[in-house]
């Protein structure tokens, strides 16, 4: 009796525990979707924010690149710019190696031009000296000896104004002028020396005249010893005087009508072809 009653109550507990295990498998397994559908939104959720994410990241990646090729066109161009400054202030200091070089040769060029200035009006004045004692001396010997006239000695106020070294408002001078004046100067000093040598001729007749005066001689005599003379003229003309002007032999007055010649020939030159022969007459 006691046993079937225990197999009896055995069977009422696991019939108990079989509906119960029903109603806990049902419930868990209604508890289990909810969870799983719940995790799937989440998920999904989760994964949009990571495309999201990703795709900020891409973007974010792209605009770094295209950063970092803007730094680097940036830094070639500081290059070419930092070179292109290297190179402005190299001829920057060229040229002003050149102005400064310029200043000083526009400087050497105006203290030249002022002692040329200087001696071209001491020039000047030797000539109308020799001039002045050309006309004299032609008023008393009865000559007139034309002389070509110089436009640089009729000089207006304002030009010998203007000529003041001291005045800064005096005008100043390119290259070109400055080699006019130049060529001016030589011929001047050409001209100086070609009225020099005419003086020492004039001169030279006068005291022939002079020293041939108190003993005078028949011209009939003088007319064959003009051939003999002119040959050796000629022969100390091409022989001796190149010795002379090499100083191979001292000079001599008795060369002086030899000097005559010459100054006669350098003016014959000059007169008819605007050039000046100059020998030298005495030892160089």
């Amino acid at each position: 009796t006691q046993i079937a009653q225990l197999q009896e109550e055995n069977k009422q507990l696991m019939t108990n525990l079989s509906h119960k295990d029903i109603n806990f498998t049902e419930e868990e397994f209604h508890k289990h979707e909810g969870m799983s559908e719940r995790e799937r939104q989440v998920m999904k959720k989760l994964k949009e924010v990571v495309d999201k994410q990703r795709d900020e990241i891409r973007a974010k990646d792209r605009e770094l690149g295209l950063k970092n090729e803007d730094v680097e066109a940036l830094q070639q161009q500081q290059n070419r710019l930092m070179k292109i400054n290297h190179d402005l202030r190299h001829r920057i200091t060229v040229v002003e190696a050149q102005g400064k070089a310029l200043i000083e040769q526009k400087v050497e060029l105006e203290a030249y031009l002022q002692t040329k200035e200087q001696e071209m009006g001491s020039l000047r004045a030797e000539l109308g000296k020799l001039r002045e004692k050309l006309q004299g001396e032609d008023s008393q010997n009865g000559e007139e000896v034309k002389v070509e006239p110089n436009n640089d000695d009729c000089l207006s106020e304002s030009e010998k104004m203007a000529m003041d070294l001291k005045d800064p408002n005096r005008p100043r001078f390119t290259l070109q002028e400055l080699r006019d004046v130049l060529h001016e100067r030589n011929e001047l000093k050409s001209k100086v020396f070609l009225l020099q040598e005419e003086l020492l001729y004039y001169k030279s007749e006068e005291t022939e005249e002079e020293t041939r005066s108190p003993q005078p001689t028949p011209i009939i005599q003088s007319k064959p010893s003009t051939q003999p003379e002119s040959g050796i003229k000629r022969l100390i003309f091409t022989a001796i005087m190149p010795m002379v002007a090499a100083g191979l032999i001292p000079d001599d007055p008795t060369l002086q009508p030899i000097r005559r010649l010459v100054s006669l020939v350098g003016i014959f030159f000059f007169k008819m072809f605007g050039t000046v022969v100059s020998f030298c007459m005495t030892p160089c």
